[in-house]
C-alpha cells in the first residue's frame, strides 16, 4: 500500500505542473494589466513610472517562458510569491484563510453523509412504497436547486423570517455562524449522494453472498449493517472524497454568499483584483487537495473491501 501511495503521488506529479502551466497562461493572456492594483480610487489614472517600477519589481518585464520558469523555481523552494495587492506572502494568505474552509468543509461533508447515505439506505430498503418516491423527490430537489438560491432561501427563512441564526459573518469559535452555510452546501451534496448510496445498496441487496446470509437465518439488521452497507459504500466513497475535494478547494458561491473567509472567496477576490500570484497560489492549493484526497480515498477503499489489492 505504501508503494502504491508513492507511486500515485509520483504520477501526480505530471498533473499539477499542468495544472500551474495552463493556470499561468491563462491569467497572463486575459486583457487588463495587473498595475490596475496600484490605481488611485480619487484620480483614476496611474504614474507610467511607477507602473513601469511595479512591473520590474513583479518580474513581470521578462518573457513568459522565463517568467514561468522562475515561478516553478520559487514552488521547489516553497515560495508561491506575494500578492500584488497587498504584498503579502501568498502561501501565508491561504494558510490564514485555510481554517475556516477547513470548518466549513468538514461540517458540510459531515452534514452531506449523514444526510445522503441515511436516505440513501432507507429508500432503497424501501423500494416502490410511497417513502421511496417522497424521498428521490427531495433527493432530486437537492440535486437541482443552485447553492445561491438555496443559501438565499435558509437566510431569508433561518435569519430575516425566524432569526434564528446570523446571516452572514465568521465567529471564530461560534458554531451559531457555520449553521447556515453549512447545511446549504451539505443539503447541495446530499442529494447526489442519497441517489447513488440507493443505487448502490439495490444492487448490493441482491446479491448472491446477502441471500446466502438471510438463508442462514441471520437476522435483517445484521444482513443490512454488516454485509449490505460496507459494500454499497464502496463507490459512495469515491463521492464523498470528490466532495471533500471541492470543499476544500473552497466553496466559493457558498463563501461568498454568507461573507465567508476561506480560500474559496479568497480566489474570488483574487480574480476580481487580477491578482495574478494569489490566483495561481489557490489553484496550485486546490490541485494539491484533490490529488491528495482521491489518494487517500483509493488506500480506504482497501479497509472497506478486502478484495482489492494494491499491485
Amino acid at each position: 500500500m505504501l508503494r502504491y501511495a508513492v507511486r500515485r503521488l509520483i504520477l501526480a506529479v505530471p498533473v499539477l505542473l499542468g495544472v500551474t502551466l495552463i493556470t499561468f497562461v491563462l491569467m497572463w493572456i486575459i486583457p487588463g494589466d495587473v498595475t490596475q492594483v496600484l490605481i488611485d480610487p480619487k484620480i483614476g489614472t496611474i504614474d507610467p513610472e511607477v507602473a513601469r517600477a511595479a512591473r520590474e519589481r513583479w518580474g513581470l518585464d521578462a518573457p513568459l517562458l522565463v517568467r514561468y520558469g522562475r515561478y516553478l523555481g520559487n514552488i521547489l523552494l516553497g515560495d508561491l510569491g506575494y500578492s500584488h495587492a497587498t504584498n503579502e506572502p501568498v502561501r501565508d494568505a491561504i494558510l490564514q484563510r485555510l481554517p475556516a474552509t477547513a470548518r466549513l468543509a468538514l461540517a458540510a461533508v459531515a452534514i452531506s453523509t449523514l444526510l445522503g447515505i441515511g436516505m440513501g439506505v432507507f429508500t432503497a430498503l424501501r423500494r416502490g412504497s410511497y417513502f421511496d418516491t417522497v424521498g428521490m423527490a427531495v433527493t432530486l430537489f437537492g440535486v437541482s436547486v443552485p447553492t445561491f438560491c438555496l443559501g438565499l432561501l435558509l437566510m431569508w427563512l433561518l435569519a430575516v423570517r425566524w432569526p434564528l441564526l446570523p446571516a452572514t459573518g465568521y465567529g471564530r469559535g461560534e458554531l451559531s455562524y457555520l449553521w447556515l452555510p453549512a447545511v446549504t452546501l451539505g443539503l447541495s451534496y446530499a442529494g447526489a449522494m442519497a441517489r447513488l448510496t440507493r443505487s448502490a445498496m439495490l444492487d448490493v441487496i441482491g446479491a448472491d453472498y446477502v441471500r446466502t446470509a438471510r438463508a442462514k437465518g441471520a437476522a435483517k439488521r445484521a444482513v443490512i449493517w454488516r454485509h449490505a452497507v460496507p459494500n454499497a459504500l464502496i463507490p459512495v466513497l469515491t463521492l464523498i472524497g470528490i466532495d471533500i475535494g471541492n470543499l476544500m478547494a473552497g466553496a466559493v458561491i457558498a463563501e461568498t454568499v454568507f461573507a465567508w473567509p476561506g480560500v474559496g472567496r479568497l480566489l474570488a477576490d483574487a480574480i476580481q483584483q487580477r491578482n495574478l500570484l494569489l490566483v495561481q497560489g489557490c489553484v496550485l492549493f486546490f490541485a494539491v487537495v484533490f490529488v491528495v484526497v482521491n489518494v487517500v480515498v483509493d488506500l480506504v477503499y482497501g479497509l472497506l473491501d478486502p478484495r482489492i489489492h494494491y499491485d
